[in-house]
């Protein structure tokens, strides 16, 4: 790990240090996760351990570092890629779904031909 990297988790384990019953409080990765930090694991060993991204350990601490010092814990906002209408929004969307057509619809009538002439 890098120098910052240390840095950040000497940082986060002080902060669950003030509320250390918190593991037992949180579901069982999560609480996991803390244990693991608080007995001296790096973010890389917990990820392998929880078989999880590093970025995944980091966003539990950080959370829960947050909640040991009496703040809300973070909220991740998931927002569609690129290309991505998921949302109709206040507008609407495409068609009568709202998301595009189905592809269900009968085909156009085509008007008839004309009679042939003799």
């Amino acid at each position: 790990m890098t120098e910052r990297a240390d840095e950040l988790m000497e940082r986060l384990r002080e902060q669950l240090r003030q509320q250390p019953e918190l593991a037992a409080q949180l579901p069982s990765t999560e609480g996991e996760i803390v244990r693991e930090a608080l007995a001296g694991f790096n973010v890389y060993d917990i990820a392998q351990s929880q078989r999880m991204s590093e970025e995944a350990v980091w966003r539990v601490l950080r959370s829960a570092a947050q909640m040991s010092s009496g703040q809300p814990p973070v909220q991740k906002v998931e927002t569609g890629g690129m290309g991505s209408d998921t949302d109709p929004g206040v507008t609407g969307g495409y068609g009568e779904t709202a998301f595009g057509s189905l592809g269900n619809e009968p085909p156009t009538p085509l008007p008839e031909e004309p009679p042939a002439e003799d």
